[in-house]
């Protein structure tokens, strides 16, 4: 039986330690799995993180806020008040002391002769508690409270829409970001799968150079190819990083958190081309097309060559059916109508101003005059109520209402013409959106039968050099046509992706050049939303506030 030495119980708990230590960084090098995040979780944080949602929720608050206060006017302003007044010398004590005298030069009574008189202590009393209610309700203002209130309306219905607009937006650019990244990764693969083919090319070369059945030319010119790639390969990685990079920066992600993009690039919604016999994964059939010398010879038609499959024109047509193209439907051009209505309504409230204003007024208030401290009696605080109706009407401003009504009538016509320009620039974009999406299908209908193709000529290529029945120019040329079909397939994919969701969000986006117009323009107005005036302005100062409170859409492609 073998029996334990003293003490190594304690060596194999340092044994432990030690092995527990050494494992800790291989564990801690060890990559995490990537989150595998899909397009629609990709919205998801998108709509929960963006600045620019957040910024146009502040946006709609300060709306609502200023609607609310613009409506403030309808309803009466009751105020509370508390005052304390300490007298520190009384002119009716004066008085009093100097004339308050007898014959001989003797005061008659002094200050004790002046509190004896209830009214004398109203105005001598060393101490004065006032307890008050003001009310305020204007009962005739000439439109320009209805005016303001709509004018604040018209602003939180802009604010509105402005958040809409702009969730739609970021949607679009997390949708672009996400498809980019996808088709980088893509790109990687195409690369790779073609650098692969490269180094199978240069070993096949390489063992014909060794038996004696090629030349040290082609040697080299297979190894030259597959060098070639290399670098091709190292870009496309770059790319593909800077794409997630992005993607991660507008769903404010870590930077070093792997992530794995999980929707894929085919819509299989869309109907493809015919597959080729032969193709991998192709039916047998053989092409019905028969061609005769009469055939070759006969004029080439551009036209019927483009011409959209009959399929492929029934998917656009249903996709454009399902989206709202309408002009009077943009986000942009509703921003614009609201602008519209918010100065006719500024106008309106500064011509109102050469109306009379009436207005009702009331105070209530309680004195009190104790001798030292604060009076706790309520009996002893004496009331004073008022009621006053007041009319004002302006005689003589100087110019100064004509002044505004000139500035609020400027900003109405520039509101107006801003509203026609918008309008046709939203029937351009949506014609431009429409022809976008027609010819990514077209371009994604008609590549995978191209690349199915290049995917059988490489294919065959491959095989005649592999047999020596064929050169190696032959075999790269196949290998670059197919490399450009798949790369050609993979970016109409993309494009296809992009299209169908812009043209889906097309009512709430943002114009494409919304910007640019504004800026051919001079920048001399802003969209969409009017702050409510408030009421220590007056109604051409709201009028300009209003116009500049404006915020134009902004967008991308």
């Amino acid at each position: 039986m073998i029996q334990a030495f003293p003490g190594a119980t304690t060596v194999g708990a340092v044994l432990a330690s030690l092995l527990v230590l050494l494992a800790a960084p291989a564990a801690a090098q060890q990559p995490a799995a990537p989150r595998p995040v899909s397009l629609e979780d990709a919205l998801s944080l998108a709509d929960e993180r963006s600045e620019v949602v957040r910024i146009a929720e502040a946006q709609v608050s300060r709306a609502r806020g200023q609607h609310q206060q613009a409506r403030s006017a309808y309803f009466p302003q009751l105020e509370g008040t508390v005052g304390y007044q300490r007298l520190l010398q009384s002119q009716f004590e004066a008085v009093n002391d100097r004339f308050g005298s007898g014959d001989g030069g003797e005061p008659s009574g002094g200050a004790d002769s002046l509190a004896d008189n209830p009214l004398t202590r109203i105005f001598a009393s060393p101490n004065t508690l006032t307890l008050g209610l003001s009310l305020q309700q204007p009962l005739f203002t000439g439109g320009r409270i209805l005016a303001q209130d709509r004018a604040a309306a018209a602003g939180r219905r802009a604010a509105d829409i402005n958040l809409t607009s702009q969730q739609a937006q970021v949607r679009l650019t997390v949708t672009q970001a996400y498809y980019d990244a996808v088709l980088a990764n893509r790109l990687v693969t195409i690369a790779e799968s073609t650098l692969v083919q490269t180094e199978r090319t240069f070993r096949t070369t390489l063992v014909g150079q060794e038996v004696g059945r090629t030349s040290e030319f082609e040697l080299l010119r297979a190894q030259v190819a597959r060098d070639n790639q290399r670098p091709r390969v190292i870009q496309a990685r770059t790319q593909r990083e800077t794409s997630l990079l992005r993607l991660k920066q507008l769903l404010e992600l870590p930077a070093n958190e792997p992530i794995a993009l999980t929707t894929p690039l085919e819509d299989p919604s869309l109907p493809a081309a015919p597959r080729v016999a032969g193709a991998p994964g192709a039916a047998a059939a053989p092409v019905a097309t028969t061609m005769t010398v009469a055939n070759v010879n006969a004029p080439v038609d551009v036209d019927a060559l483009l011409t959209l499959d009959p399929q492929v024109r029934q998917w656009v047509d249903t996709a454009a059916a399902r989206a709202d193209t309408t002009v009077e439907a943009r986000a942009a051009v509703r921003q614009r109508v609201q602008d519209v209505d918010a100065q006719e309504q500024m106008l309106r409230a500064t011509r109102a101003q050469r109306l009379p204003q009436l207005s009702l007024s009331s105070q209530y208030q309680r004195f009190a005059y104790p001798a030292g401290g604060i009076d706790t009696q309520w009996r002893n605080y004496f009331p004073n109520w008022t009621v006053s109706l007041g009319l004002s009407v302006p005689l003589f401003t100087g110019g100064r209402i004509r002044g505004q009504e000139m500035a609020a009538e400027a900003s109405l016509v520039e509101a107006r013409a801003l509203l026609k320009q918008v309008q046709e620039l939203a029937a351009l974009d949506a014609s431009i959106a429409l022809a976008q999406l027609e010819q990514a299908a077209e371009a994604f209908a008609a590549s995978a039968g191209t690349t199915q193709q290049a995917e059988r000529a490489y294919s065959i290529a491959e095989v005649r050099y592999g047999e020596g029945l064929s050169t190696q120019v032959e075999l790269a040329d196949s290998r670059l046509l197919l490399q450009q079909a798949q790369v050609n397939r993979a970016q109409a994919a993309r494009d296809l992706s992009v299209a169908r969701v812009r043209l889906a969000l097309l009512r709430d986006l943002p114009l494409s050049n919304a910007d640019a117009l504004l800026q051919t323009l001079g920048g001399a107005a802003q969209t969409s939303q009017p702050s409510a005036p408030s009421q220590q302005t007056t109604p051409g100062q709201q009028a300009g506030a209003a116009r500049g409170a404006f915020t134009s859409p902004s967008g991308q492609p």
